[in-house]
């Protein structure tokens, strides 16, 4: 009996940690109705109602389909904007951003994310099959309208992170905005884990040998900053100094990897993605001076 006992406990405890690995792989999304309700509260999707819009599939490099949605400008233009939501949530979220893209004369595509929204279930590789997924986003946005168009990219959090880590790829954009971004995904899951369901640090060891083997790469080794290296695609990063999920030095070390031009903005009392409802004329006024300095307000809207 002596030596049952710890052997059940040594049982139950690995057990605790492959659930744990299957939880991050397989995260739990937020169904697309409640989203637009939880936006539609907010006021953000007043003008969405009554804009034009078509959906479509796109094919990711895998096979994988992509549910995207396209909204063009109010006045023909060659600009065009894909905003990338973050992780457990759906495309309707890009709407409070592309609010600000549109009165600048931009044509707005907005995706689910891999296993997220409306997309078959699938597990989360945290950016790295999601950046390939973005690319894919990208050829067909080009594919469809043309050589000659101007691209950039908006992401928060997870959907930031896409952004940066398909920056190693040369994608074909001008520029990426990058919202509450983490370096270290370990840390994060570590944090989250910590906050949703008061998990011990001890369990994330063993765990991460369990997610390996579900899904065929450690969590430990992947650092957002390492797709930055050599980067020359202009960055603006913006980060709440109250984020209680990505610390600002994350953001720090981010901006310090790449060699392109890059702004860094904190938003003073913000929690984690929520920077613009803590100041949404702020927020609006960094875009436009960013896309500004970067010459992507110069084509005619």
């Amino acid at each position: 009996m002596i030596i049952v006992v710890p052997i059940i406990l040594f049982i139950l405890y690995l057990f605790v940690c492959a659930i744990l690995a299957r939880s991050m792989g397989l995260v739990k999304c937020i169904d697309p109705s409640i989203a637009y309700q939880k936006e539609n509260r907010r006021h953000f999707l007043d003008g969405y109602k009554n804009w034009k819009k078509e959906e479509y599939i796109i094919k990711s490099f895998d096979g994988y389909e992509l549910h995207a949605t396209y909204i063009p400008s109010a006045i023909p233009s060659k600009k065009y904007v894909i905003l990338v939501h973050s992780s457990t949530y759906c495309r309707i979220g890009g709407i409070k951003y592309f609010n600000i893209f549109q009165k600048m004369g931009y044509n707005g595509i907005l995706f689910d994310l891999r296993g997220h929204g409306d997309n078959k279930k699938s597990p989360s590789t945290w950016g790295i099959k999601e950046s390939k997924d973005l690319l894919s986003v990208i050829n067909d946005t080009v594919n469809r309208f043309g050589n000659d168009i101007k691209i950039g990219v908006h992401g928060e959090c997870l959907g930031g992170v896409t952004a940066l880590t398909a920056l190693k790829y040369n994608p074909h954009i001008s520029f990426v905005i990058a919202d509450s971004c983490y370096n270290s995904l370990y840390s994060l899951l570590c944090k989250l884990a910590q906050q949703v369901a008061h998990v011990s640090p001890v369990l994330f060891d063993p765990a991460e040998i369990f997610f390996k083997l579900m899904f065929g790469f450690s969590y430990k080794n992947i650092f957002t900053k390492d797709s930055l290296k050599g980067n020359t695609i202009p960055v603006c990063f913006i980060q709440g100094d109250s984020d209680c999920v990505v610390p600002v030095n994350d953001t720090m070390e981010l901006e310090s990897a790449t060699k392109g031009y890059t702004e860094m903005h904190i938003f003073e009392g913000a929690d984690h993605t929520r920077n613009i409802l803590v100041d949404a004329e702020r927020y609006e006024a960094i875009i436009k001076h960013f896309l500004y300095s970067v010459k992507c307000l110069e084509l005619a809207a």
